[in-house]
């Protein structure tokens, strides 16, 4: 019931390029449209489509007509789907991107080529709960079995073929053999199809009780690190167990940095929601809901007020809250305005994030709980992390393993009533607040 547009986005092609595209709404093909302008009217895109060039890539847009129900068809060409290693070739593509504000059911994606694919062809999905198959000739990718699909989903496919399967000559300088690829693959860092920049920072607010949270997100696998435990210790992650005060001295950042150091579900933003709780509780921002009368049924909106003359004592803080007052341009900040704001300006507000990381590193290394090694037998990895960090690495598991099971538990324990805010902050940073601010509730 708002918006002027769809768009799907096919970001970084590599040696793939896009013809033929097409759109047609309920049968009828719409109007091509040079120089797509995102910011048009809903009547302005009424009719038509076209392609918005990007950093990362293409948008196929296309305008929303008005606000009742449509089947939008999109048909378009891409070459070079298909690349050569040394031992095989390979398909591997986001067909789904990650779709902040859109949630569907379930899916189901067909992939056929000019001969029938053998039962043994070795598939592969991620990003979804459910099945990637070879069935009679064709490759299926679905959440049939587990239809969970919501905003945080998207569908990635990859399939090794015998060598000389296509007739191609295309390669890709990264990957040398399909070991590379599937590498790549797990790790959420090969190339094709990845999700762009500006897509990860797509926002929404999310109602928590009295208050609000801004949550911005940013999905994708961080490499391994070049961070290791002295005497090479590991994180028993199977044994670690519950832990239920909270860890680290309550220190979001350097929380945020032991979650990066250890892989533990990862990902850059989520301390954006940490830190609007975090403000919160210091007095420092409030959010005021409403309810707006829309063309067909009213909504309720959350804005939060950024009015207040604020000190703060860490300046990556106050640049995030100038950042966001001057997206609200009168201090009330809307998501359509952020996200407005965050289509022209996305690397200023994604460089506050690796900005944190950096800082939070480079204190560990000044007190010495981060040095380098002397030897192999001190640590394999070149940058060695002492016995404090384990310690807290380990509780902060046994706390995000203890929210995960409060969070499906039937029968709730009595928590700590004063360790409620610290609970939903730490949340965020885990990626599961919406697991669990119904039972915290």
């Amino acid at each position: 019931d708002d918006g002027t547009e769809w768009f799907k986005q096919i970001q970084n092609l590599g040696n793939s390029k896009l013809s033929n595209f097409k759109v047609l709404m309920d049968g009828k093909e719409l109007t091509y449209k040079d120089n797509w302008n995102i910011s048009a009217s809903l009547d302005e895109k009424k009719g038509f489509y076209g392609i918005n060039n990007t950093a990362d890539g293409i948008e196929l847009c296309f305008g929303k007509y008005d606000y009742t129900r449509h089947v939008f068809t999109l048909n378009y060409t891409l070459s070079n789907f298909i690349f050569n290693t040394n031992d095989s070739q390979i398909l591997v593509w986001r067909l789904v991107n990650y779709m902040p504000k859109i949630d569907f059911k379930d899916f189901k994606i067909t992939i056929r080529a000019f001969y029938a694919f053998p039962d043994s062809l070795d598939v592969w999905g991620t990003g979804y709960n459910g099945l990637a198959y070879v069935d009679k000739g064709i490759f299926y990718l679905s959440n049939e079995s587990k239809p969970e699909m919501g905003e945080e989903s998207y569908v990635v496919a990859l399939a090794k073929f015998p060598l000389n399967t296509f007739d191609t000559t295309n390669t890709d300088s990264r990957y040398e053999t399909f070991s590379d690829v599937k590498k790549a693959y797990d790790e959420g860092t090969f190339g094709y199809g990845k999700m762009s920049t500006l897509q990860k920072i797509l926002t929404i607010f999310a109602s928590i009780g009295a208050v609000a949270g801004i949550t911005a997100l940013i999905n994708y696998s961080i490499k391994k690190s070049g961070y290791g435990y002295i005497n090479n210790k590991k994180i028993q992650k199977k044994s670690t167990p519950a832990f239920r005060d909270i860890p680290c001295n309550k220190d979001l950042y350097y929380a945020n940095t032991l979650m990066k150091l250890n892989n533990f579900g990862y990902k850059e933003t989520n301390i954006f929601g940490a830190i609007i709780l975090k403000w919160v509780k210091e007095d420092k921002v409030s959010f005021i809901k409403e309810t707006k009368n829309g063309l067909f049924k009213s909504k309720e909106v959350c804005t939060i007020d950024l009015r207040k003359q604020n000190i703060f004592y860490n300046n990556l803080e106050e640049k995030l809250f100038n950042i966001m007052r001057e997206a609200s341009n009168d201090g009330l900040l809307e998501a359509k305005e952020f996200e407005k704001w965050s289509r022209v300006n996305y690397e200023r507000f994604l460089k506050i994030f690796t900005d944190i990381e950096t800082t939070t590193l480079n204190n560990l290394k000044s007190k010495q709980w981060i040095y380098k090694r002397k030897n192999k037998a001190e640590c394999k990895y070149y940058n060695v992390m002492n016995d404090q960090m384990y310690e807290d690495s380990q509780r902060l598991l046994g706390l995000k393993i203890f929210l995960e099971d409060f969070a499906s538990m039937d029968t709730k324990e009595t928590m700590e009533v004063h360790l409620w805010d610290e609970y939903l902050m730490f949340a965020y940073l885990f990626g599961i607040a919406d697991k669990v601010q119904k039972q915290l509730q």
